[in-house]
């Protein structure tokens, strides 16, 4: 690596990078949201070893006792901690400018008095590796958010990839209630009243803009408002979708919760070809109950500690380590940007999980007028799933009358958790199909 080969202005802007680069999104308007930036959401958290920490603990608050005078003091289970943890990731990005390119700064260096418009040019790379950073942070927060996992490059395996997952308790991930209604209120509801039962308070409801949108056209949410409002009404058909805003003020009047709508795109480029890609999985919605939701976690690069002679450095962000430099053969005008980073979810215990695309459905080819139902692609005698199902302690119980579609819904409404139980405790009643009709 070799001093850049136009030292006399890199000097004149990286002092300042931070400014211009702040200036430059600035300009882009609302385009360029960060979530992931927002100490309200995420505190920045300093690792000395480059690896990140998530501790949960599974507190649940129980109330004291009255205590007789002279008796002892009644003892109270302690609670467990669970940690989840790993390496840092390495994210980084590089940018040249090529010998075509160069020479024609060159040239414009010759021709005098356009100093401003090179600084403009060499500046944008610089920009380009910050701020690509920071796009791969947000997908990483985002996609972390919704999914529970991100999956990230291995520094020690270029090639592979590891799935850092942060471990969202099973009694916390549900499936919607009915396939054909697709989400509806009485989902969010019900999601926010097991959080209640577990001494939980979920205050926002993290969704997409396009599952959001298609909630607000639900003939739950047009009740919602039209009750909200004190409407009167014969039918729901007749009533209009209603605006987002006073859906918002409706939901959050009846739950105590409001929305964080997510509508961000990140541009991925790989082998050259760029694409944009939603980093919130549309699937999935995310109950909170809280607004700081974990920690940005960021360590120092052995190239803060031992600087490459000839290379200009900037550090932006606290955690972002730009570098400008030139390379021969061929003649390259370079720039880098590094960072050991990840964004972290925290308190996952705390974290309600709703899985659209969770449910099953009526078997269309199954009788409901039989002896048996028919249950993740598996046909199950409906006493056996009636018996197991109601030695779950669930609030309704079924009967030996309920139909495959009561049986069905009854089980989407189970918390994966409770889902994975009955799958166990059916598993010797599944009923083989081939042999039974021969």
């Amino acid at each position: 690596m070799n001093q850049s080969l136009f030292i006399q202005y890199v000097l004149s802007f990286f002092p300042v990078l931070k400014t211009l680069i702040e200036k430059i999104n600035g300009k882009r308007g609302n385009q360029l949201t960060y979530l992931h930036k927002d100490t309200s959401i995420l505190r920045r958290v300093y690792s000395p070893d480059n690896k990140w920490e998530a501790d949960t603990l599974n507190l649940t608050y129980v109330a004291a006792d009255y205590v007789s005078l002279d008796s002892p003091l009644p003892l109270k289970a302690r609670d467990t901690i669970s940690q989840n943890g790993g390496k840092l990731p390495k994210v980084g990005i590089k940018r040249f400018l090529k010998e075509s390119e160069i020479n024609a700064l060159n040239v414009m260096e010759a021709q005098g008095g356009q100093e401003a418009e090179i600084r403009r040019r060499l500046v944008q790379d610089p920009v380009f590796c910050s701020t690509g950073i920071d796009e791969q942070n947000e997908y990483a927060f985002l996609f972390g958010l919704s999914n529970g996992y991100v999956a990230v490059k291995d520094e020690d395996t270029p090639d592979a990839l590891l799935r850092i997952k942060f471990n969202y308790p099973e009694q916390n991930q549900f499936g919607i209630a009915d396939a054909s209604e697709g989400l509806t209120v009485e989902d969010l509801k019900r999601v926010k009243e097991v959080a209640d039962v577990h001494g939980d308070t979920i205050i926002q409801f993290w969704i997409a803009k396009s599952t959001y949108d298609k909630l607000r056209k639900t003939d739950g949410a047009k009740q919602l408002v039209a009750n909200y409002n004190g409407q009167v009404y014969t039918s729901v058909d007749n009533l209009p979708v209603p605006t987002a805003n006073r859906f918002n003020e409706a939901f959050e009047d009846e739950t105590g919760a409001s929305f964080r709508v997510i509508d961000r795109s990140v541009i991925k480029e790989k082998n050259g070809v760029r694409t944009s890609v939603k980093p919130w999985n549309a699937n999935m919605v995310i109950g909170v109950c809280s607004t700081m939701i974990g920690a940005l976690v960021y360590g120092r690069l052995a190239e803060q500690s031992n600087p490459v002679p000839g290379v200009e450095y900037q550090t932006i962000d606290t955690y972002k380590l730009i570098a400008k430099f030139s390379k021969t053969d061929p003649l390259l005008e370079a720039t880098t940007g590094q960072a050991y980073v990840l964004p972290v979810i925290e308190n996952v215990d705390q974290v309600y999980q709703l899985d659209i695309s969770n449910h099953q459905s009526v078997d269309a080819n199954d009788s409901s007028s039989d002896a048996n139902v028919i249950i993740w692609g598996n046909a199950y005698p409906k006493s056996a799933v009636v018996t197991a199902y109601n030695a779950l302690g669930t609030p309704t119980n079924l009967t030996a009358t309920s139909t495959d579609a009561e049986i069905i819904k009854a089980i989407n409404l189970l918390s994966n958790k409770k889902e994975e139980a009955l799958k166990k405790s059916l598993a010797t009643s599944i009923i083989d199909t081939d042999s039974s009709s021969s």
